[in-house]
């Protein structure tokens, strides 16, 4: 299971509602800010309605979402493609192939509820991204003895390896794997639609922050590894 990789329920991110003069007022804005949240950090999209809801937001802090939750998904791909030592051209590599992966997300938030408890509620329905599990099972090996059987090197020696040494048939592996998810993009298909309920809660100082399971699921849910939902 992926961990939690987001900065989307921090102080930072919490919406002011001392500025709103009514109750009503309250759950449109919420309905503005999910639908920006969600738009910056997966598509990197940023639009003035979301920046005017969230106190001291600038068009910088949201554009640092987009780069973190990419840095952070490239590093968990990797993880989930079994490289293990990534030099600074395979985390690039990774971060580029996650942003293409991601212009390609599909979610569509309702209206959000004030609800008799004062939290805020909203439905946000993903159709999970299903492209992992067009890479087949025995890819991945039949990858990694290519790049053993061209560096002329057997099972034994590898396991003799410096770090620097490993790193260099590592780096091979990964940008071979990337290269297959990079050209597979095009076969991109959607699961089936799954509903999230992100709720908001208020703080003694009238400011709503996002609950971190709600979030936790939506992302995990965003890119279907595993081909759970197809």
């Amino acid at each position: 299971m992926k961990g939690w990789k987001r900065v989307l329920a921090v102080a930072g991110a919490a919406v002011m509602l001392a500025a709103l003069a009514a109750c009503h007022s309250v759950a449109k804005d919420a309905t503005v800010f999910i639908q920006g949240e969600l738009d910056a950090t997966y598509l990197g999209k940023i639009n003035e309605e979301y920046l005017n809801v969230v106190e001291d937001m600038t068009q910088a802090d949201a554009q640092a979402k987009y780069d973190y939750n990419l840095q952070a998904e490239g590093e968990y791909l990797l993880s989930y493609l079994g490289v293990e030592l990534p030099t600074d051209a395979v985390y690039q590599r990774a971060e580029e192939i996650v942003g293409e992966i991601y212009s390609h997300a599909k979610y569509t938030v309702a209206d959000a509820e004030l609800l008799k408890s004062g939290d805020i509620a909203a439905e946000v329905t993903i159709s999970p991204i299903e492209i992992m599990p067009l890479i087949p099972e025995e890819f991945y090996a039949e990858t990694w003895q290519n790049v053993k059987q061209q560096a002329g090197v057997s099972d034994d020696q590898v396991a003799m390896m410096s770090d620097e040494e490993y790193q260099v048939l590592d780096e091979q592996y990964a940008m071979a794997l990337l290269d297959k998810l990079e050209g597979l993009i095009g076969q991109i298909t959607y699961g089936t639609d799954q509903t999230i309920l992100l709720q908001m809660k208020e703080d003694e100082e009238g400011y709503y922050s996002l609950v971190e399971s709600g979030m936790q699921k939506l992302d995990e849910v965003m890119i279907d590894y595993t081909g759970a939902y197809a």
